[in-house]
């Protein structure tokens, strides 16, 4: 803006949730609510042509000093979609030089076969932006798209960054069958919920997604306490997280369980659970991973973000005042000083519990592993609000 006089569309998630206060800054010019690939058209279109705004739906926008949204667009059939156009930017800012499902080098790049989730977790940005709907791409289309990215980049392993892969279980299995009969050899990682598999993937279907090449599947537990599970409506019992590491450690798949901590009306108490839980499932599979559980943000449009307000948390007022929050830093009024240094130094330390089990060398890992008995003890204990070694 300040070199040329270049018109600024914003899109995506959060200018979907928050149009308007999007829009009330200055540097924007235009919002695309929801999915942008019609909208955006239609807006070029009509920039080259000078044709009115108002009818292009999905569209917010500015005139006269006044804003306007128009009403939203319904979601695009997905196999109506073009070939994304690759050839169009350098890819290799693109690609991975590591598998994401295995961690060995290969040529890893994101890849999307759906859209949505028909979840109602109550800090997740779905319902609102795809309303609980979910649409998939064909299972040919699917794997038509794989075979063209492993012919012409060169690609040995893809992140699948679906929403939620697995909600149709039947059209994965069809995917899998397409890429054995094909002989395609690929690597692949994508999420999963914990109740999937617990609930609806027997020993012969995991069996099958181990052959056609899903190496690691990542999961949201989000909380060792069945009272925060059920106030963020997750859906899953603690009993379905062991059934599903059990199922995946004798399928050979690996796995990866993210949690968060931080929501409102959370208690120290309900920290504890969550990090015994933690402790249990590494003792029931070592060599599961568990990242450092992030801070719980609020999304506008989740069930959370309105709870959080009750709870005295003052949203952002503008963009630049978002550009303050992340997954890392915890920015609400209610996480405060035992708690606070609790989920800090967790954070750290989480990445040491039961280490000793786990197979490695090297003198990193040796002082890792005598590192990790004292943080067992720690853990076991609950001594979490101190970590000078951090």
């Amino acid at each position: 803006k300040e070199n040329s006089k270049i018109s600024v569309a914003w899109g995506g998630v959060h200018a979907s949730l928050l149009p308007r206060q999007t829009l009330e800054n200055k540097y924007i010019d235009f919002v695309v609510v929801g999915e942008g690939e019609e909208t955006c058209l239609e807006l070029i279109n009509a920039l080259k042509t000078s044709s009115p705004l108002k009818n292009i739906k999905g569209l917010g926008y500015k005139d006269g000093g006044k804003i306007f949204l128009n009403p939203q667009r319904d979601f695009v059939d997905l196999d109506s979609l073009p070939e994304i156009p690759y050839y169009l930017v350098d890819i290799e800012n693109y690609i991975e030089k590591k598998s994401f499902a295995s961690g060995n080098p290969g040529r890893d790049i994101a890849f999307y076969t759906s859209r949505g989730c028909p979840h109602r977790c109550g800090f997740c940005y779905n319902k609102e932006f795809n309303k609980r709907k979910w649409r998939g791409f064909s299972t040919e289309r699917v794997v038509e798209d794989i075979k063209k990215l492993i012919k012409n980049y060169q690609i040995t392993a893809l992140n699948v960054e679906d929403d939620e892969f697995f909600v149709d279980i039947e059209r994965v299995r069809k995917i899998c069958e397409l890429i054995l009969k094909e002989n395609i050899n690929i690597e692949l990682f994508t999420n999963c919920r914990i109740n999937y598999v617990a609930n609806s993937m027997d020993d012969d279907y995991l069996q099958l997604l181990y052959r056609a090449g899903f190496k690691t599947l990542a999961f949201g537990v989000e909380s060792g306490s069945e009272r925060i599970l059920d106030l963020m409506h997750k859906d899953i019992t603690i009993e379905q997280v062991f059934e599903t590491i059990k199922r995946l450690k004798k399928a050979g798949i690996n796995s990866k369980y993210y949690f968060m901590a931080g929501f409102p009306t959370e208690t120290i108490d309900d920290l504890y659970k969550t990090t015994d839980l933690i402790q249990k499932m590494k003792q029931l599979d070592p060599q599961i991973r568990i990242p450092a559980w992030r801070a719980f943000t609020p999304y506008p449009g989740t069930d959370l973000y309105e709870l959080a307000i009750q709870e005295g948390w003052q949203s952002p007022k503008s963009l630049e005042e978002w550009a303050d929050f992340d997954f890392n830093t915890v920015r609400t009024p209610w996480v405060k000083g035992k708690k606070k240094k609790i989920i800090e130094n967790v954070a750290f330390l989480i990445n040491y519990v039961e280490i000793g089990k786990t197979k490695g060398r090297g003198i990193f890992f040796k002082l890792a592993k005598n590192f990790g008995k004292i943080v067992d003890w720690r853990w076991r204990n609950h001594l979490f609000s101190f970590a000078p070694e951090k």
